[in-house]
């Protein structure tokens, strides 16, 4: 089996790279293009993702130039041997590299296939041989990142089809918000799982900065021992922040690029809109919603028109709730739609004589946090921020209502053991019934009688792990006068019986 060096090709001109990349067949002559880089700091990035064994970099780049690139892969990366590009003009330049440890330097001008070879065979020729790529996980995780994005070659197909003896495959992804810090890092995390998965192969796909993405090889009675061993890390990351993903099991990795692009894919969709969840398996998703008519955007511009703004924000925010359980439609047409709706509603309130000023010179800011956001909640509160400056350009005398919204929900907090419903609310604060209820579904993704379950058995919780109250004292405390439907909510929200609960919470403690 042929062994190929791995390398990295650094300059700030295209043709420049694709020339070198172009001069030889590289596997033929025992090299392996890993990666190009046009800067410094993009070749740094390539370093710790790849770890060539040989760099052929150019001197002069804006930024990081090619001394100061020498200087810190030496100091990082000792094993990379690095070859210098250089016109006569800078040739001082090179005799710098030369004190920081570079290996060889070629001049451009003599820059051909044979001045190309002779220079990489002079350096390789001082370095051990590294290990076989095809017996370094890393390479086969380069091998997978090609066959997802398309352009694998014959033999490299040929390789992964033998590479893999196990009858199934499933792809693990752990994720993160690039705006939030992370405790830990990509190689504990890889760490954990592999502890976890010691007769498992575990191979690391390089697609994407915030993200890992694994592919695990194994017999399919082995299958729940994957499931626990991400369960494991999950907990013991014990981070909001950290997104798990365990995709459908499939049985050949000719099917490796399809099933990423159709169902894993899809699952990403879904952590979007459940916030909540730092894990998901393929086997215990969450359904969607049931379908109902599509948006009509000339109804909204209608209402708009006509003046009927309480009536325009009610239909709005009824239909924010309803996409938001949509949890295969893709992230970015969301986004797209409520940046569509920004920008259509500025147009109509311009058009209507009214100021919008500050909503235009705003606009570009929502759209830029709406695309950034990383899950649905964040995108709906930037979406709210801007409808809030609506109203009260629109409707001076609601002005308080979003404050007033959060006296609701402290209400409901006091008042969850009342008798409480959705008019009763609406009357006590003045609120459209209609308004309260879209409300409700667009930012809790449940209706108002969930949401004050959800409260309820919240204090039902704390009430079974901190007194020896009897389990019909505790649904009377909270709200419910039937203890069995009490049992059957508590149930169907946390997954076990109340008695269960405070066992196993007792125990804990």
């Amino acid at each position: 089996m042929n062994e190929f060096y791995k390398v990295l090709i650094v300059d700030d001109e295209l043709l420049i790279r694709q020339g070198i990349i172009n001069y030889i067949e590289w596997e033929s002559e025992g090299y392996k293009i890993v990666g190009e880089a046009s800067n410094g700091e993009e070749a740094l990035q390539s370093l710790e993702l790849y770890r060539p064994h040989i760099m052929i970099t150019d001197i002069v780049m804006p930024g990081m130039d090619g001394i100061e690139l020498v200087k810190q892969v030496k100091e990082n990366y000792p094993d990379t041997e690095v070859i210098v590009l250089s016109s006569f003009e800078n040739f001082d330049y090179v005799k710098q590299t030369f004190q920081n440890g570079v290996a060889d330097y070629i001049l451009k001008p003599k820059l051909n296939t044979e001045e190309l070879l002779q220079t990489l065979n002079r350096v390789t020729q001082k370095q051990k041989k590294a290990a076989n790529v095809h017996d370094d996980p890393s390479s086969m995780g380069d091998i997978c990142k090609k066959i997802i994005e398309g352009y694998q070659s014959i033999r490299e197909m040929e390789f992964a089809i033998n590479q893999f003896t196990h009858d199934t495959f499933v792809l693990v992804e752990v994720f993160w918000n690039k705006r939030e810090s992370i405790q830990l890092s990509k190689t504990t995390i890889k760490d954990q799982l592999q502890q976890h998965l010691s007769d498992i192969k575990l191979y690391d796909i390089p697609l994407k900065e915030y993200s890992m993405l694994f592919l695990t090889n194994f017999e399919s009675h082995e299958l729940p021992k994957l499931k626990d061993a991400v369960h494991t890390c999950e907990t013991k990351a014990g981070s909001p922040n950290i997104k798990w993903i365990v995709s459908t099991p499939f049985q050949s990795i000719k099917e490796l690029k399809h099933m990423y692009e159709t169902d894993h894919l899809t699952m990403q969709q879904y952590h979007f809109y459940l916030p909540d969840r730092t894990s998901l398996f393929y086997d215990n998703l969450p359904e969607e919603t049931e379908k109902k008519a599509d948006f009509d955007l000339n109804h909204l511009i209608y209402l708009f028109k006509r003046k009927q703004f309480q009536e325009a924000f009610i239909y709005l925010n009824e239909h924010i709730g309803f996409l938001s359980n949509q949890y295969e439609t893709d992230a970015f047409e969301f986004k797209s739609w409520l940046e569509n709706i920004i920008f259509n509603i500025i147009v109509l309130l311009g058009n209507m004589n009214y100021d919008i000023q500050e909503l235009e010179a705003e606009k570009y800011y929502y759209f830029s946090e709406i695309n950034e956001a990383f899950q649905v909640r964040e995108a709906i509160s930037i979406f709210d921020t801007f409808l809030a400056k609506v109203e009260k350009k629109v409707l001076p005398a609601n002005a308080e209502t979003i404050s007033n919204i959060q006296l609701l929900l402290d209400y409901i907090e006091e008042h969850f053991d009342s008798h409480l419903t959705l008019s009763t609310l609406a009357d006590h604060f003045h609120f459209n019934p209609s308004y309260l209820s879209s409300y409700f579904s667009k930012h809790h993704q449940e209706g108002f009688s969930e949401y004050l379950n959800y409260v309820r058995i919240k204090n039902a919780r704390n009430m079974l792990k901190e007194t020896d109250m009897s389990i019909s004292a505790i649904s009377e405390a909270v709200g419910y006068s039937d203890p069995s439907y009490f049992t059957k909510v508590f149930k169907r929200m946390t997954g076990k019986s109340p008695s269960t609960y405070r066992k196993e919470n007792k125990q804990t403690n």
